[in-house]
């Protein structure tokens, strides 16, 4: 079977530069692809996306980054992650007297640290407003809370460059971040394979986000804000638009919808190592059987994310597939992801997951030669090529929204046009506060 590069898909981060609206997706329709049919499952409408802020990282740690929605309260942040009612109650106690954690604002981040062998919960940072974050941090005296200033500002980068070998090489070379680069994969993926579809001398440009860390010696990559594909002198504009509820997706400056309410990819990976097939010969047990998914080599401990929302209808040991997780998702649809080296904290059968949100981590469990994601969709039970499906469009931008976008994706389209086909991303003067909506 021949082996297929792939960019893959972003970490999603924080969404700093929050813009104005966002319609409801629709669900994927099926493309092509069949294969085995499977005992059927209960499935559950999917839950709102989440957005990830950024936190420092610490060393023997795992975190995972929201974005707060209307009718959040970080006691209900803490049970979607399993965290128990009494241990949750000391980290609500600890709070009282420092900020109210009922009232958390929509579209602000909030981190959860968990210690990665214990999957035990070490700190929650949340952010207040602009300037301010509630820290919770477990000491050996209790859990401490205070507030702290943030510990980091944003940039807004910008990137262009012409293709001579590829995506990733061209704007890799240019300075681009590997993460900015596999997010435009996931971006544009339903309309274009940035692998095969793209070729030498058409072009790409590229808005992101750069978080600098309180004294980093370097910043870690946001968000793509806005971005162009040029393939046989046809563009491609996808610009980011956000709405109060920190609801976002992208869109074409005509305001018809990029977005779908799937991850083109759940990993970010180097390449397909083994596609689907209704029957192929086993690299281990040297017979032929049906390969009902896609095989997605990347390094062990790259986060893996649920493709859409739903709730987990499996987590744990399957034989061959070693540790796996299943998702039950609307219309009927299921997502499975085997050979984890581990699950992310809080995922359990019964637990509702949202779209991008990480529930394990790429492995070698189970029988593989290497480690890599072994990643499936079925519809009703029957297994398709996750690869050659497709996903139907949402809305567009609705006409109340129509001059907040306006305004975006005129900022955003004229600094795109802008940008010199240079060696090194340049900051770009695009405002963060003022493409809020107020």
């Amino acid at each position: 079977m021949p082996r297929r590069r792939g960019v893959g898909i972003l970490k999603t981060g924080r969404k700093l530069v929050v813009l104005a609206c966002v319609v409801p997706l629709l669900h994927p329709s099926l493309a092509s692809g069949a294969g085995r049919r499977r005992a059927g499952r209960q499935t559950h409408p999917p839950k709102r996306v989440r957005s990830a802020p950024v936190a420092p990282i610490v060393q023997g740690s795992t975190e995972d980054h929201v974005h707060v929605r209307t009718g959040d309260t970080l006691g209900t942040l803490l049970a979607a992650r399993g965290v128990g009612a009494s241990e949750a109650r000391l980290w609500l106690a600890a709070a009282v007297g420092v900020y109210d954690v009922r009232r958390l604002e929509p579209r602000r981040g909030v981190t959860f640290r968990f210690d990665r062998a214990t999957h035990a919960l070490q700190a929650i940072h949340c952010e207040i407003d602009d300037r301010t974050l509630l820290t919770l941090e477990r000491t050996a005296d209790g859990i401490r809370a205070a507030r702290a200033p943030l510990p980091y500002f944003i940039e807004v980068k910008g990137a262009a460059g012409r293709i001579e070998r590829g995506l990733r090489e061209d704007a890799t070379a240019a300075g681009v971040p590997p993460r900015i680069v596999s997010e435009l994969a996931e971006i544009f993926g339903w309309e274009l394979d940035v692998e095969s579809g793209l070729h030498r001398g058409d072009e790409f440009r590229v808005l992101y986000e750069n978080s600098w860390q309180a004294g980093g010696a370097r910043p870690e990559p946001g968000n793509v804000l806005g971005a162009e594909l040029v393939a046989a002198g046809r563009p491609l504009v996808a610009v980011y638009f956000e709405d109060r509820d920190g609801r976002g997706a992208y869109y074409r400056p005509s305001g018809d919808p990029l977005s779908r309410d799937f991850l083109r990819y759940p990993v970010e990976f180097t390449e397909v190592t083994s596609e689907f097939s209704l029957l192929r010969d086993h690299p281990i047990l040297h017979r032929s059987r049906p390969h009902l998914g896609v095989d997605l080599a990347a390094p062990v401990g790259t986060p893996v994310r649920a493709v859409a929302s739903g709730a987990v209808s499996e987590a744990g040991w399957e034989n061959e597939l070693g540790r796996c997780v299943r998702v039950g998702h609307a219309n009927s649809f299921t997502s499975l992801y085997g050979h984890l080296s581990r699950l992310a904290a809080g995922i359990r059968e019964g637990v509702q997951v949202e779209r991008g949100q990480i529930i394990g981590y790429v492995g070698s469990t189970g029988l593989a030669t290497g480690p890599h994601l072994h990643f499936a969709m079925d519809r009703d039970g029957e297994y398709v090529d996750p690869l050659a499906l497709t996903a139907a469009a949402g809305a567009r931008v609705p006409e109340a929204a129509r001059r907040a976008f306006e305004r975006v994706q005129t900022a955003v389209t004229r600094q795109l046009a802008a940008l010199p086909r240079s060696g090194e991303p340049r900051t770009v003067s695009l405002s963060s506060a003022g493409f809020r909506a107020e």
